[in-house]
C-alpha cells in the first residue's frame, strides 16, 4: 500500500472553487428499470457477475429476476450480508466472490449490502486476504491533526447497485465497515468503489417493508439537512438538497399512507438521490457522526438514528446555522414569514420531529434501548469519527456530544 492522502489534499472542494463528480456512468430511474441490467453488465464487460445481498432478499422476486436476466453470466450469489457490515462478513463475501472468479459485482439491498459490495470490490482490487489487510485501508481522523485516507490502486471491479431502501449509499465513494472487537465503524474511501451504475426501480422499492423504507428515507433527509448547513455548502448542493427535503417530506408521508403507491416510492428514490448528489465536495457532520456510533455500539439502524438525533443536533447547531436552517424550515413547509432566524431554526427541528411522528418511527433513545450507560462510549467515538470535522460548531469535547445524547434520551 502506498502513502496516505493528507488532510489538506482532501479539503472540501468548496474551498478550492471546484465541484467534483464521482466516476458514476449512469442512473436508471423509474418503474421497470431493472430490465436494463443485462445491457449494463455487457457494457461494463462483465462475464462473471456476482450478486451480494441480504438473506431476506435472496429468494425474493427481484433476486429471481436478476438470475433470469443474467443467466450464465451470474457466477454466484452471497446472501449473508449483515447490518452495519462486520469485517468477518466482508471476508466471507470476499472469499465467495473470489472463488466464483467475479469480474463484476452487483449489490441488491440497502446500505449494508452496498457497503459490503464496496468493501469486497476494494479488497479484490487491492489483493486483500484478511481483516487486517482491509483495516489498513480505513480512513483515520485525529482531533486537531485532521484525516488521512490511504491511497488505492484503482483496480476495483465495477459495481452495479440495485438499492431497495432510501439510504442513498449507492451515490457515495465511501463504505462503512464495523469492527466487532473495536466496536467502531470504519470508513473505506476511494473513488473507484463508487457504483458505476445505479438502478432505481420503484417497482423493486415496493418490495421493501414500509417501516424500513420510511426510516431510511429519514437518513436521506439527514443527508440533505446537514448538506444545507454544512460550512462547505455550494450553490449546486443547496438547490438539490432543498428540493430533496421538499420531495422527501411529501413522499415519505405518501408512502406511509399507501405502501403500494409506486409514484411515492419513485419520488422517495429521487429525493434520496438529490440528498447525496455531490456529497464528496463537502462533509456531512455531527448527526452522522453520532449515528455512526449508535449503530455498532447500540445496534440502532442508521435511519432510526437520524429520527432521534437529527432534531437535537439541529438545535445544538442553531447558534451557528440559524440562517441556513431557515431554508430547511421553508423546504419542510413551515411558513417562515415574520419569524427570526432562530425561531425558524426551532420550527425546522419541530417539523422534523413532526415528520418522524407522522411516520410512526422512534423519537427517543430509550425507545430503541439505548441508555445513559452507553453515552460516554458513544461520545468518545464521535470525537474520532471522520465526519465530525464537518460540524459547523467545532466539536472539541465529549461534553458537547453528551448534551445532545441527554437531550435525545
Amino acid at each position: 500500500m502506498s502513502e496516505s492522502i493528507a488532510a489538506d489534499e482532501r479539503r472540501p472542494a468548496a474551498l478550492k472553487g471546484q465541484f467534483r463528480y464521482l466516476p458514476m456512468d449512469l442512473v436508471h430511474f423509474g418503474p421497470g428499470t431493472l430490465e436494463h441490467l443485462p445491457e449494463e453488465v455487457d457494457r461494463l464487460g462483465g462475464r462473471r457477475a456476482f450478486l451480494i445481498t441480504v438473506p431476506s432478499l435472496a429468494g425474493g422476486p427481484t433476486a429471481r429476476r436478476i438470475a433470469e436476466l443474467l443467466g450464465e453470466r451470474l457466477a454466484g450469489v452471497f446472501d449473508g450480508v449483515r447490518a452495519h457490515v462486520p469485517y468477518p462478513i466482508v471476508m466471507e463475501a470476499l472469499g465467495a466472490a473470489r472463488g466464483a472468479g467475479a469480474d463484476l459485482l452487483i449489490s441488491l439491498g440497502g446500505g449494508s449490502a452496498i457497503d459490503t459490495t464496496r468493501a469486497v470490490a476494494l479488497s479484490l482490487g487491492e489483493g486483500v486476504t484478511s481483516i487486517e489487510g482491509l483495516e489498513a485501508f480505513r480512513a483515520r481522523y485525529e482531533p486537531g491533526a485532521g484525516s488521512t485516507i490511504p491511497r488505492t490502486s484503482g483496480r476495483a471491479p465495477a459495481h452495479i447497485a440495485i438499492p431497495t431502501t432510501l439510504s442513498a449509499a449507492e451515490f457515495a465513494n465511501a463504505g462503512a465497515v464495523t469492527s466487532p472487537t473495536r466496536r467502531v465503524k470504519d470508513l473505506l474511501i476511494a473513488d473507484e468503489i463508487t457504483p458505476r451504475v445505479v438502478i432505481h426501480d420503484a417497482e423493486v422499492g415496493l418490495t421493501t417493508p414500509i417501516e424500513l423504507w420510511v426510516s431510511t428515507g429519514m437518513r436521506s433527509l439527514d443527508h440533505a439537512i446537514e448538506t444545507v448547513y454544512s460550512p462547505y455548502h455550494q450553490p449546486v448542493t443547496d438547490v438539490l438538497s432543498l428540493e430533496s427535503i421538499r420531495l422527501l417530506g411529501r413522499a415519505l408521508r405518501a408512502a406511509r399512507q399507501d405502501p403500494q403507491d409506486v409514484s411515492a416510492r419513485a419520488d422517495g428514490q429521487m429525493g434520496a438521490w438529490l440528498s447525496y448528489f455531490g456529497e464528496m465536495n463537502l462533509s456531512l457532520g455531527l448527526s452522522h457522526a453520532i449515528g455512526h456510533q449508535l449503530g455498532p455500539k447500540g445496534g440502532v439502524p442508521h435511519g432510526v438514528t437520524s429520527c432521534i438525533i437529527l432534531p437535537q443536533v439541529m438545535r445544538f447547531l442553531a447558534p451557528a446555522t440559524a440562517d441556513r436552517q431557515t431554508l430547511v424550515a421553508a423546504a419542510l413547509g413551515v411558513d417562515v414569514a415574520g419569524l427570526s432566524d432562530r425561531e425558524a431554526a426551532e420550527a425546522a427541528a419541530v417539523a422534523v420531529e413532526q415528520l418522524v411522528a407522522d411516520l410512526g418511527l422512534p423519537r427517543r433513545l430509550r425507545d430503541v434501548g439505548v441508555g445513559p450507560d452507553l453515552f460516554a462510549e458513544i461520545a468518545a467515538g464521535v470525537l474520532q469519527d471522520l465526519v465530525v470535522a464537518g460540524s459547523p460548531i467545532r466539536i472539541e469535547s465529549a461534553t458537547q456530544v453528551l448534551s445532545i445524547l441527554e437531550a435525545s434520551a
